[in-house]
């Protein structure tokens, strides 16, 4: 993806992360057993077992969702619960968040 140009809008950058999340789910539907994920490919110039890929890359995601959620409070815009209520629904709900 490199030589692409940079996304022109949200919607854009949404559509291309939801065909490329269709693409990895279907990819790993048809190509993975669950006997498989201790066989090793290649990742990051590693070879690692492919459980652990898959470890890596919901890893991945949650840390980018808790930077968008940095980002989100920096701009005052709200925050979603994704995992549950956010620090900010809570306070919609007239209770502190947990602790």
């Amino acid at each position: 993806m490199e030589d692409k140009a940079v996304p022109a809008s949200v919607s854009e950058i949404l559509d291309i992360y939801k065909q490329y999340a269709v693409l990895l789910s279907r990819s790993v539907r048809l190509k993975w057993t669950d006997s498989s994920l201790t066989d090793k490919v290649e990742m990051y110039g590693e070879s690692l077992e492919k459980g652990k890929v898959l470890s890596v890359l919901i890893k991945h995601q949650t840390h980018h969702r808790g930077q968008m959620t940095v980002v989100m409070r920096m701009l005052g815009l709200p925050v979603i619960g994704l995992y549950g209520p956010s620090r900010e629904e809570w306070a919609e709900f007239g209770m502190a968040a947990p602790e």
